[in-house]
């Protein structure tokens, strides 16, 4: 005998079949999302991991309540060669106005027997790194100074030194009321249509068009000074494209010429 075989099953059981499938994975995913949203980690506590390293207080300059003070940053390679003038210049501050800090060379510390002013002792950062001229390493020292000099929520306009080039050419009540009377940062930048250190791959992130050249030696509003330490976004593109080129081989003559074009479109200067 031949066996009968089963109805087949109509089309609209068919689809309703899968519709319903469908709308209990959506109910399923939405549920899993739910959950990890409930048991991630609070973005906004203090004891969440993903929470940046950097814990300062946002005061802003508005809104501090206090005797307001200029924070010196200096980038030295090791000691401070002018420290006799700028020890002169702070003899006649008020303590209360300013604060010192040095980013050196990792393990270098400031005493008897490395300063002559009393005013450097000890005002070394201790989480100091190597820097090299010309590198991203200059941007990053820049700001671990400027990260520490935010700690102090009475720091309320920052200037970044170098260790031999910057000299004070006024006395300290005259710069500190300049500076706090200012609601501006100052900053030396200028288009250059000479300069050949723009790479393309910056852009879309740094577009040619934005690109300048200026000094690094500048002032700070206190809200300037958190944009460059938060900032995420820019230093990595230097970082990335910001390299020395290699030095010259004076033995290989014309040889060089090949070696800088090439080292001219992989560093940057």
């Amino acid at each position: 005998m031949m066996k009968k075989l089963p109805a087949p099953v109509p089309a609209r059981q068919v689809l309703w079949l899968g519709w319903k499938l469908v709308i209990l994975l959506s109910v399923a995913l939405c549920f899993v999302a739910l959950l990890r949203l409930h048991f991630s980690p609070d973005l906004s506590s203090p004891n969440s991991l993903s929470r940046p390293a950097r814990v300062r207080s946002r005061i802003s300059g508005g809104t501090f309540d206090g005797i307001p003070k200029i924070a010196f940053l200096f980038l030295a390679r090791f000691n401070l060669p002018l420290d006799f003038l700028w020890g002169s210049f702070f003899e006649n501050a008020d303590v209360a106005n300013f604060s010192i800090y040095i980013h050196s060379a990792p393990g270098f510390v400031f005493d008897e027997s490395t300063t002559r002013s009393l005013f450097f002792y000890d005002r070394q950062l201790t989480n100091s790194i190597q820097v090299i001229w010309g590198e991203s390493s200059m941007i990053e020292a820049e700001r671990l100074l400027l990260e520490s000099a935010l700690e102090d929520p009475a720091n309320q306009r920052f200037v970044l030194l170098s260790d031999s080039s910057c000299v004070p050419l006024y006395n300290f009540s005259y710069i500190y009321r300049y500076l706090m009377s200012s609601s501006r940062s100052f900053v030396d930048s200028f288009l250059d249509a000479k300069d050949g250190r723009y790479h393309p791959k910056m852009s879309p992130v740094i577009p040619k068009e934005k690109w300048r050249k200026g000094s690094q030696w500048i002032s700070l509003l206190r809200s300037h000074a958190e944009v460059i330490v938060d900032d995420e976004v820019v230093l990595p593109v230097f970082k990335k494209f910001c390299k020395r080129r290699p030095p010259m081989d004076t033995g290989k003559g014309k040889l060089n010429i090949v070696k800088t074009s090439k080292a001219a479109q992989l560093y940057p200067r």
